[in-house]
């Protein structure tokens, strides 16, 4: 039988300063799922930046605000439906407010663990593998299969990497943009042909050589800050900044001339926005397409690396993650713990 309440994870106050935000654990009665939905046993949770993003806003909903944004676990209640009842039991990979020790997820979302990998390791399934699937399509929508990439070392950089190596990505070429030496040799293990490390003096000019040979006219930037600029300054004529992150905080640098007369872009890039932009069917069908080849490369290509933490300790890990620079790893909740 299952518990009458549970744990979660919930923002009490929001702070720009996302290391003194007010982040707590509450209990409160285990959630009851309606009619296509389920109720998910959490076994993990990781920290993406979208969610420390969410820190940093009072939210439109108001307090408390749950958190998380996907996870995995096991099915063990649903609310039944044709699409909800035959998930029962079965160990998946879901969107949903899962720092909290069970979960309610809509069943047409969910995608089947293969048997051969931990229900915990799979925590990651969604945010990152689709971001780095949907930055390729995007690219090649617009008639290209080469970009740049910035903050390459990072988790989802290092399965675009991966990705590109692969059959699956038929030929599309990443060049990427690292910000220290022992993240170039991070992806050099990788076997990463295009490195530019953007604290060595003339990096500039070695994208800009990079970008004429390859004809490049896209890229793809979480910095913000003068990055999203100094991008569009180097690419040619008509070309497009793709921004899908804040690291280094507002924008900044930007040259107008680069909109008015050279005909370049800057867009937004959110993966669910990328998905469903086309409407519902062709979003589902990208969906599915994604999160099949998602499912069958989660112990290869889209692979991840974690530092477990329980939901009261989470702020404190995740803090001392990015002090010491963000690389190589993804903290993950384990709400049950």
């Amino acid at each position: 039988p299952l518990p009458a309440t549970m744990r979660r994870l919930v923002l009490r106050e929001a702070n720009v300063v996302f290391s003194k935000a007010k982040i707590e654990v509450e209990e409160v009665e285990v959630p009851q799922p309606k009619s296509g939905q389920v109720l998910i046993k959490v076994a993990a949770s990781p920290v993406n930046p979208s969610d420390e993003g969410s820190w940093k806003v009072p939210p439109s909903q108001g307090y408390p605000l749950p958190l998380g944004t996907e996870g995995s676990g096991t099915v063990v209640a649903t609310g039944g439906g044709a699409l909800a009842a035959g998930w029962m039991g079965c160990d998946v990979i879901f969107l949903g407010k899962a720092y909290a020790q069970y979960a309610i997820a809509d069943a047409v979302m969910l995608t089947e663990l293969p048997k051969d990998v931990p229900v915990e390791d799979a925590c990651a399934g969604y945010v990152n593998p689709l971001t780095v699937l949907s930055m390729v399509e995007a690219v090649r929508v617009h008639k290209s299969n080469v970009f740049i990439h910035t903050a390459a070392a990072s988790q989802v950089g290092q399965m675009l990497v991966r990705y590109c190596q692969s059959e699956g990505a038929e030929g599309a070429t990443v060049v990427n943009l690292v910000r220290r030496k022992e993240q170039v040799a991070i992806l050099e293990r990788l076997g990463a042909k295009h490195i530019i490390d953007t604290s060595e003096d003339g990096w500039e000019s070695k994208l800009q050589s990079l970008i004429q040979e390859l004809k490049i006219f896209h890229a793809f930037d979480c910095i913000s800050g003068d990055m999203p600029g100094k991008l569009l300054s180097l690419l040619p004529p008509g070309g497009t900044v793709w921004v899908y992150g804040r690291l280094a905080g507002k924008l900044e640098g930007i040259d107008p001339v680069d909109f008015i007369y050279r005909n370049k872009k800057l867009q937004g890039f959110l993966v669910t926005t990328w998905l469903f932009g086309g409407g519902f069917f062709q979003g589902l069908h990208r969906w599915r397409w994604q999160t099949k080849l998602m499912r069958e490369n989660l112990k290869t290509t889209f692979t991840s690396e974690f530092q477990d933490t329980t939901m009261r300790e989470m702020l404190n890990v995740y803090c001392a993650h990015k002090a010491g620079g963000a690389t190589g790893g993804k903290i993950r909740v384990r709400p049950q713990a």
